[in-house]
């Protein structure tokens, strides 16, 4: 008896001493979400202030300006990082009815994204800073660009983002959900190369797989040499940046944003993000689509019922000022 009664002592002394074991802490978040903080933009056109229903949604940062994308309203806003955030419009020459989900930046311009047509736009661009002093009265030449290998027709669930790899030019080309609830979902990227005025395909896109169909992946953009990308649930239920590994589709989540965003929705700002960004500070920026709207014809667009949300988040190894 006294044998067994030691037996078990020691077995649940060595079980105390496991549990007695922290758990390895979670890895920190890249961006500190505790100090996110709202930017109040004031435009030169009345029209495309935060009040209004702007629908933002492509993001693209370069060293001194954001450029956001007036979905409908073939217009970019162009932000200034290093002053007070105040916003540029610049209309560009895209065809009618034309919805500008993404943009991405190349030597000498960018390119642009259009769900509708299922197109991507390039736009010649000599100096940035002089663009914003002097914004053209005249919208910027838009060039289409022939896409070769990619079977998408235009669409509201179509391209959603573009990214462009600095180190090789590859363009990552997003269609945001292909599927049904059958046979399951994926967000789809194709790899493109930019040769004589077209985007070719040399083979099948990375497919990246979704819990189901009210999933999609909207956005990219390059962080520490990783392609990252919005994963969201509809309608404003779940929101993650996450990294898309470029061999196998697999993904990691690296920021849930989800509770800040539903509990600035309550406060009046649309939590519809669809555009993101990393600035060469290493903040991460969101901006939300603040409208759902059919064929526009208008110029401008009319007020939101929410405001138009542009979200910074600076990063962890940030100095708290």
């Amino acid at each position: 008896m006294r044998r067994w009664t030691i037996l078990f002592l020691l077995l649940t002394s060595a079980a105390g001493c496991r549990s007695a074991i922290a758990p390895e802490p979670k890895s920190t978040p890249p961006w500190n979400i505790a100090r996110a903080q709202v930017v109040r933009w004031h435009a030169d056109e009345p029209f495309f202030s935060q009040d209004f229903a702007v629908e933002a949604s492509g993001l693209a940062a370069s060293d001194r300006f954001l450029w956001v994308t007036s979905e409908k309203y073939g217009g970019l806003l162009l932000i200034d990082l290093h002053g007070r955030p105040y916003v540029k419009t610049i209309r560009v020459g895209v065809p009618k009815h034309a919805e500008l989900e993404g943009v991405a930046l190349v030597d000498g311009g960018m390119l642009l994204c259009d769900e509708a047509h299922a197109a991507v736009y390039e736009v010649l661009i000599d100096n940035e800073e002089q663009l914003f002093a002097f914004p053209p009265a005249q919208a910027l030449p838009a060039e289409a660009l022939t896409l070769e290998g990619v079977a998408v027709r235009g669409g509201k669930i179509g391209f959603e983002g573009i990214e462009v790899d600095d180190d090789d030019g590859t363009v990552y080309l997003l269609l945001e959900r292909s599927g049904t609830e059958e046979t399951g979902c994926v967000s789809r990227i194709w790899d493109l190369r930019r040769t004589n005025g077209a985007l070719r395909s040399d083979g099948d896109p990375l497919e990246v797989q979704l819990e189901d169909c009210t999933w999609r992946l909207t956005g990219l953009a390059w962080w520490e040499g990783e392609l990252i990308a919005l994963r969201t649930q509809f309608p404003g239920m779940r929101y993650e940046v996450v990294t898309v590994d470029l061999r196998t589709g697999d993904t990691v989540v690296l920021l849930d944003p989800t509770k800040l965003l539903r509990r600035l929705a309550r406060e009046g700002w649309s939590n519809n993000v669809e555009g993101i960004a990393v600035s060469g500070d290493g903040a991460l920026w969101l901006v939300a689509d603040n409208a759902e709207t059919g064929v526009i014809d208008e110029p401008v667009p009319p007020r939101g019922e929410s405001h138009t949300l542009l979200l910074r988040i600076p990063p962890s190894n940030a100095v708290s000022r």
